[in-house]
C-alpha cells in the first residue's frame, strides 16, 4: 500500500543526504551517531495506543527490519527496503514531502507496550486530488487492531484537516487481510488495475462517506470487501 520511494541510483533521490549511503554497513549504523546531523523527526498524530512521527536517519535500523521482513515484502507493490541506500532515499523523499506537501508523508510507528511496530503513509496521487493510504506494520503487531487505529487517524486527518475529496487505498489480490480492514474504514472497492507493475485491487472512500472505523462484521457487510 505504500508508493516506491525514490531508485536509491537516482540523483534526485541524494538531494540533500548529509550521509553518503554508499559508505553505509548495517552494523556500523548507530542511532546516537545517526542523530549528529539527521532530521527534526517531529510529532505527527498521537492515536490511543501509538505515536507517529517523521522519519529521521535515526530511524533507519527499524525501516532496514521492516525492509527485510519476507512476511511483509511478500504483499508489497512497490520495492523493499533492503539496503541501507534504500533507507536513505526515503528518509530524504519523505522529509521533501513534509515540506512541500504539508500534512502528507512517512511516519515511524510506535507503541507503548511494543516500541517501532511500523510505517504509516499519506501520499498524492499522480493526475489526482486523491490521497493514498498505505501501512506496512511488524508481524509482532499483527491482529492487535493497529492497522484499523491508525488508518482511521489517518483518513481524519485527509478528510477533517487536509479536506481531501477521496482517499485511495491498494493492495495485492492475494492480500486477505487488506479488503476487510479498508471496508471497517468505509471503503468500497473500486475495480482492478496496475501499481508498478504488478495487478492491484483499488478501493476509494470519499470524503462524504467518512463515519469512522466500524464494527468487524458492520465493515465486511457493507464494504463488499469479501472473506
Amino acid at each position: 500500500m505504500v508508493p516506491d520511494p525514490p531508485e536509491p541510483n537516482d540523483p534526485r533521490a541524494a538531494e540533500g543526504v548529509r550521509l553518503r549511503p554508499e559508505e553505509l554497513r548495517l552494523e556500523e549504523l548507530r542511532p546516537e551517531e545517526l542523530r549528529r546531523e539527521d532530521y527534526p523527526a517531529r510529532e505527527f498524530l498521537r492515536t490511543r495506543r501509538m505515536l507517529l512521527r517523521e522519519f529521521g536517519y535515526r530511524h533507519m535500523i527499524d525501516l532496514l527490519a521492516l525492509g527485510r521482513e519476507e512476511r511483509i515484502t511478500r504483499w508489497l507493490l512497490d520495492g523493499p527496503l533492503r539496503t541501507p541506500a534504500d533507507v536513505v532515499a526515503l528518509v530524504v523523499a519523505a522529509n521533501r514531502l513534509y515540506v512541500e506537501q504539508p500534512g502528507l508523508g512517512y511516519w515511524h510507528a510506535s507503541s507503548r507496550d511494543q516500541g517501532f511496530i511500523g510505517l504509516f503513509s499519506l501520499t498524492p496521487q499522480p493526475g489526482s486530488d486523491a490521497i493514498g493510504i498505505g501501512a506496512r506494520l511488524l508481524p509482532r503487531a499483527w491482529g492487535g487492531g493497529y492497522a484499523l487505529e491508525g488508518g482511521a487517524a489517518l483518513c481524519e486527518h485527509a478528510f477533517a484537516t487536509l479536506r481531501t475529496p477521496t482517499v485511495v487505498g491498494l493492495c495485492d489480490p492475494r492480500n486477505r487481510s487488506v479488503p476487510p480492514l479498508l471496508a471497517r474504514l468505509g471503503f468500497l472497492a473500486d475495480g482492478q488495475g496496475e501499481q508498478f507493475g504488478k495487478p492491484a485491487l483499488r478501493f476509494v472512500l470519499r470524503r462524504e462517506h467518512w463515519r469512522g472505523a466500524r464494527g468487524r462484521r458492520e465493515g465486511v457487510d457493507q464494504g463488499g470487501a469479501g472473506e
